[in-house]
């Protein structure tokens, strides 16, 4: 254990309560690489948009690449789902492209509603008014998640004119309606570091009830679109730095609303349960699968579609959730690389799929608050 190196990857005696925390939620994420237990769904809606994001990172634009599922089949797959599953247990989250371009998505987050599955959606927001909020809380949906990248300027520097105000716009709609759960979702660039309390404003004058920060991914029109999209190190070190301060000041506030951090992968046990609540690792097909626009079946819809493991409209949902995903259960392949001889392998599992496989040279957190490898002993 290390007590003297200033690192992301440093341990020292304060650390320990952290470190036991850390490894208990791995032993509890470590059971499901044998004993998969699907829990979370996305049901990627569409890959079609209204807007053409700088970072998308699906490259969506106002016409599918795929012919999409139909309403009969989204809902034949559902009902499969709740049959062999405990709908209960399982959490929807919609997204795209834009779902609400969907003129079915009511009809079928009613569906799911009745058959017992929670859901929220993940909107661009520029299209969500009173009375379609209206129309997703009657259909049975709780959560509304509105992504805002930014003051104006910065927002529709990657979004588009016009975009920002539409969004907090929708935020107000559906807290008007009696949403109590608004997320806005912040993809941070580095214009935004000396700044974000003011976003944070914005966002809770709108509404708001919680700001989910996270970064952006070298995929997608991302993978093309510049340096500006990218925090380095210093840079990731202010934004954890931002949030350790600003979560211990909800807290000590006792105020009515929540930041985090809600990206996947090891932080460090400095920063794991400072800046997010709990085990927040990559669990995809291990209780999160995905059911993409066009029916495959997939464990993350960030992943790379060739990476699907088969069509739902082939075979039944839970057959290729209980038979197939076997790379993603597999141990094995996670512990080459950077990872071979890093003693927090057994808390990171390998860190998050999609950020390894698009940025396989920089997708250590550890390494991305530090700028090179220097993971300490656990």
């Amino acid at each position: 254990m290390s007590l003297f190196r200033k690192s992301a990857g440093d341990v020292g005696l304060m650390d320990l309560p952290k470190l036991v925390a850390v490894r208990r939620d791995a032993a509890r994420r470590g059971r499901l690489f044998t004993k998969p237990d699907m829990t979370y769904l996305f049901w990627e809606a569409t890959l079609r948009c209204n807007l053409r994001c700088r970072h998308c990172g699906s490259s969506c634009e106002g016409k599918s690449p795929v012919r999409e599922l139909e309403t009969a089949e989204v809902k034949a797959i559902l009902d499969t789902i709740a049959q062999d599953f405990n709908a209960k247990r399982i959490f929807v989250s919609v997204t795209g492209g834009e779902p609400l371009l969907r003129k079915d998505l009511f009809e079928v987050v009613a569906h799911m509603t009745s058959l017992g599955m929670r859901s929220c959606i993940v909107t661009n927001g520029t299209l969500l008014d009173r009375e379609k909020a209206q129309a997703l809380w009657d259909a049975g949906m709780r959560t509304i998640c509105v992504s805002i990248d930014g003051l104006e300027d910065e927002h529709e520097a990657v979004r588009g004119k016009g975009s920002w105000r539409k969004a907090l716009d929708g935020i107000a709609a559906a807290r008007a309606i009696g949403f109590r759960r608004v997320e806005a979702i912040t993809c941070v660039r580095p214009v935004h570091l000396d700044h974000l309390r003011e976003i944070e404003k914005a966002v809770r004058a709108a509404g708001a009830t919680m700001q989910r920060l996270i970064t952006i991914d070298r995929m997608g029109r991302a993978e093309l679109d510049g340096p500006d999209l990218w925090l380095e190190p210093p840079q990731v070190r202010q934004l954890f730095d931002f949030l350790e301060t600003r979560r211990a000041e909800i807290k000590k506030n006792k105020e009515k609303f929540d930041v985090r951090f809600s990206c996947g992968g090891f932080l460090g046990v400095q920063r794991e349960l400072k800046i997010r609540p709990g085990d927040s690792q990559c669990f995809a097909g291990l209780c999160v699968a995905s059911i993409l626009a066009d029916g495959q079946v997939s464990a993350c819809p960030s992943l790379p579609r060739s990476m699907a493991q088969g069509s739902a409209l082939e075979r039944r949902f839970s057959e290729i959730w209980r038979t197939e995903f076997k790379q993603h259960r597999d141990m094995a392949w996670r512990k080459t690389g950077p990872c071979e001889d890093c003693s927090w392998f057994e808390v990171c599992g390998g860190g998050g799929l999609h950020e390894r496989l698009v940025q396989p040279d920089e997708f250590c957190w550890l390494d991305r608050q530090d700028g090179a490898t220097t993971r300490a002993p656990a």
